[in-house]
């Protein structure tokens, strides 16, 4: 794993204009920034042209607390979801994973980058 890689993985995003659910590859750096990926053949990510950029996301949702104007797809429990709400891009990006155990994996590793920048923007520093 990359030094400045925080956590990466497969999960379920749903796209924000066609509002299907697309399996793209995520990965968590350690400024925060969620970058994310078509599946390729190779899983050879580290050169690969992101599909986009979660940058401004304020806090994690989970479980029921993730509201969306439609159904969460059956395959996606409670335990295995999560929401990142962008107030500054007035979006809220809807994620789902496999499992409980990736999606508590991730839910730990985005809170933690949640909270520190809170503590900064606190300190008028971001």
């Amino acid at each position: 794993m990359c030094d400045d890689i925080i956590h990466q993985g497969f999960c379920n995003k749903q796209g924000a204009v066609v509002t299907n659910w697309k399996r793209r590859y995520f990965v968590l750096r350690k400024d925060g920034y969620i970058y994310y990926f078509k599946p390729n053949r190779n899983n050879d990510y580290s050169t690969a042209k992101n599909k986009g950029v979660i940058r401004d996301f304020v806090d994690v949702l989970t479980g029921d607390s993730c509201h969306l104007g439609n159904d969460w797809p059956r395959d996606a429990p409670a335990s295995c979801r999560f929401s990142l709400p962008c107030p500054s891009l007035d979006r809220t990006y809807h994620i789902y994973c496999d499992n409980a155990t990736e999606a508590d994996r991730w839910i730990s590793a985005l809170t933690a980058v949640a909270k520190r920048r809170a503590k900064l923007r606190e300190l008028g520093i971001a």
